[in-house]
């Protein structure tokens, strides 16, 4: 009867560990995605220097939907209050289209990428989450 106790254990143990590899890639894909799609908004604000042109528009468009879409999906890993800066930053990026505002915009890009690259490390798997 004691070898049921160890299967048990183990394969306890391998589903905890499959669920945190599987939150690791989900978090660690969607913060990327959000990142790759600033250096995008970056590189059109450098060419562009204006930010009331519909390339730049439908970036920003773009972008929120991503993160309106694949937030719904951190939720469930982690904690909203966590992750609820980027949201805000995309929303003071779509007020700056309005007052033409690129040095603001600039900062709120570079926020969320800071913020990605930040959530990145924290929100993986660890030893902490397996235990």
């Amino acid at each position: 009867m004691k070898w049921f106790h160890y299967l048990n254990f183990v394969l306890i143990f391998l589903v905890i560990v499959g669920v945190c590899i599987f939150e690791d890639i989900l978090v660690s894909k969607t913060l990327s995605s959000i990142e790759e799609r600033c250096l995008y908004i970056e590189k059109i604000v450098d060419q562009e220097d204006n930010l009331k042109n519909m390339i730049f528009v439908l970036a920003i468009d773009n972008l929120e939907y991503d993160w309106d879409h694949n937030e719904e999906k951190l939720c469930y890993l982690v904690n909203h209050k966590s992750i609820q800066e980027i949201g805000q930053e995309i929303a003071k990026l779509k007020l700056y289209i309005s007052d033409d505002d690129v040095a603001s915009a600039r900062v709120s890009l570079e926020l969320i990428k800071f913020y990605c690259h930040s959530y990145s490390h924290f929100m993986g798997s660890n030893i902490h989450n397996v235990l």
